[in-house]
């Protein structure tokens, strides 16, 4: 039977956060050390979702170093496979001798029953899916030997496998969520089947990329009147890398920028013919509310795309 459980420190006090965080972690994954880099307190939020077959969880927090030592591998007595998917700052790794620097976007690979260290920076978040060796060695038999790398997987299917991971934190642990158990082993399987490289299915297919592009539009147009609304933000809040963000729409004909600009010019359009007969249209604040820097890029811009300026379009030239 599946559970979920919840966790912050932001009403704790002082040190009793960092102590409080401690055990939090404990709980939801096994004995780790945790040391903060702040030595005031730790701010830190944890949403987990647990089952017999596997572990979700969502992680936001302060700066901190995570170890798992050998000692408590050893005495834990089990064994997971454990995927982590940073989504908004690098994430640091090391196992196996092997070390490595995760940028959001990507995944990395850890075996719960060696030793291990994970580098979290301040304001880092990430999805975290844990499954049972026993419930996914069969599926995928190379996974020992990917155990403390990052790279191995195909990029199209990462933002994917961690997307459904986020969206069954957000269910009740029912039947209904258990049900979504299994897609997820066969999406994370089909990630790692298809490799970082070799057949990675076409960017273009709408299966993949349709779909994320109509998000990520639709992001755009209800952000429109935000001055720094850049690909990073739309990459991060969509839980992708930016360069995934601009191959997506690259597959579609455009670039962010090209897309982001004509988003603007139309709506900024739209108010100005939806003004006419007005005594007073004030071009600036249609500027302003259709997030140009200026009034006199918007006014070239506008030129540009329609042969006339936001006045002439305002009289009805």
């Amino acid at each position: 039977m599946a559970h979920s459980f919840s966790f912050s420190t932001t009403q704790m006090p002082g040190t009793q956060s960092i102590d409080a965080w401690r055990q939090a972690m404990a709980e939801v994954y096994y004995r780790l050390d945790i040391k903060s880099e702040h030595s005031e307190r730790l701010n830190g939020q944890l949403i987990d979702w647990q089952s017999d077959v596997m572990g979700i969880s969502n992680f936001k927090a302060d700066a901190q170093r995570v170890t798992r030592r050998k000692a408590a591998a050893k005495a834990d007595k089990a064994e997971d496979f454990v995927f982590l998917f940073p989504t908004r700052k690098p994430m640091r790794f090391e196992q196996r001798g092997r070390e490595d620097m995760v940028l959001p976007g990507n995944v990395f690979l850890l075996n719960s029953a060696e030793p291990y260290v994970v580098d979290v920076p301040d304001g880092s978040e990430n999805i975290t899916i844990k499954i049972k060796r026993e419930n996914l060695l069969g599926r995928a038999p190379m996974l020992d030997d990917l155990c403390g790398r990052a790279n191995f997987a195909n990029p199209y299917l990462i933002p994917a496998v961690a997307m459904l991971g986020e969206q069954m934190l957000r269910l009740k642990p029912d039947d209904n969520a258990a049900k979504l158990e299994q897609p997820l082993v066969d999406l994370i399987c089909l990630m790692l089947e298809l490799g970082r490289d070799g057949g990675a299915p076409p960017l273009t297919r709408p299966e993949l990329s349709g779909l994320l592009f109509s998000r990520l539009c639709a992001f755009i147009q209800a952000q429109l009147g935000k001055l720094d609304l850049t690909p990073e933000i739309a990459a991060s809040e969509h839980r992708i890398s930016v360069r995934y963000l601009h191959k997506i729409f690259h597959a579609n004909g455009l670039s962010f920028g090209q897309y982001l600009l004509d988003a603007r010019l139309q709506r900024a359009h739209r108010m100005i013919l939806a003004g006419n007969g007005c005594q007073r249209i004030n071009i600036g604040e249609i500027a302003y509310r259709c997030g140009f820097a200026s009034q006199s890029h918007f006014s070239a811009s506008y030129k540009m795309r329609y042969g006339v300026t936001p006045t002439q379009s305002a009289a009805g030239s």
